[in-house]
């Protein structure tokens, strides 16, 4: 198979730095982007993928200046855009300011969307390509504390798949697809970002936030070697992807894949059990006899 220029945001670590190292054990050129690079990313350097800087909080002219340098790198331009960069603040809704969401936002929803806005016209001149974006199970569900990431991660899901639609008519060579894992054994439970303590009858509540976090941290079900294995497949229709029709979303761990599952069937449950109201909204027909 010929080798892929692979795109991947936020790299220092987790499901980014396996990917990288995935890659180019495989013999694909990797991009290997984050903020601080030169420092955050220095362990990547003996894989022999090439580092840029790129902080996807950046205005959207910044991202694009990065993603037509990134362009260049390889010859043939990028194959595969990897959206991975995100981060966690932990809050209950009430203690969470606009700026604490917007933070969220920022990295989880923005950062995506300008990388994707900045690639696509030279992704669409070349007439194919894949767009990846690592989702979450936070996407289908709610927990108690994690509103500013489940809000930007539905939010996310929401608009891929618009443009996955947008970009069937348009550009139906670039495929476009949302993983969305479980709970897996990355960093990203050592580095929940917690709001300042604002209304002290919360303060009990965080202190169990804090408890269950910590105990995630090395307990996570999900091996994210595998997990990097099968996005890979994924997107290369290789592995336990080969010869499959490969769906807009794929849960990856059997936690997530749970949480998904729960969420589809309580939904099914109530269109059919509230069918009678919903119906009952609709703008009754006039009968032509009486006109």
């Amino acid at each position: 198979m010929t080798a892929l220029t692979w795109f991947i945001t936020g790299c220092s670590s987790g499901f980014g730095e396996i990917l990288v190292r995935h890659l180019r054990a495989a013999g694909d050129n990797v991009i290997a982007t984050g903020r601080s690079a030169d420092t955050r990313l220095a362990h990547l350097k003996e894989t022999g993928a090439s580092i840029l800087d790129v902080d996807v909080t950046a205005p959207a002219a910044e991202i694009q200046a990065k993603i037509d340098e990134a362009w260049d790198i390889y010859p043939g331009g990028i194959d595969v855009v990897v959206n991975n960069a995100g981060f966690i603040v932990s809050g209950a809704i009430e203690e969470l300011t606009q700026e604490d969401m917007d933070s969220s936002f920022r990295v989880n929803f923005h950062g995506p969307l300008n990388i994707t806005r900045a690639v696509l016209p030279r992704l669409r001149a070349k007439g194919k390509g894949t767009l990846l974006y690592v989702g979450s199970q936070a996407a289908w569900h709610a927990d108690p504390s994690a509103g500013s990431y489940c809000a930007a991660k539905f939010a996310l899901s929401g608009a891929v798949e618009c443009l996955a639609k947008e970009l069937a008519i348009f550009s139906p060579g670039i495929k476009v697809l949302i993983v969305e894992p479980g709970y897996f054994g990355t960093n990203v439970f050592s580095n929940i970002n917690h709001v300042e303590p604002r209304i002290a009858d919360y303060a009990q509540f965080n202190a169990g936030v804090r408890q269950f976090e910590a105990s995630l941290v090395g307990n996570e079900p999900g091996d994210a070697d595998k997990a990097v294995a099968r996005m890979i497949e994924l997107v290369k229709g290789t592995g336990m992807a080969a010869g499959k029709q490969i769906p807009l979303r794929v849960p990856l761990g059997t936690d997530g894949w749970e949480r998904v599952k729960a969420k589809c069937e309580d939904t099914i449950k109530i269109c059919e059990e509230w069918e009678e109201v919903a119906k009952s909204t609709d703008r009754v027909a006039v009968d032509a006899a009486q006109n």
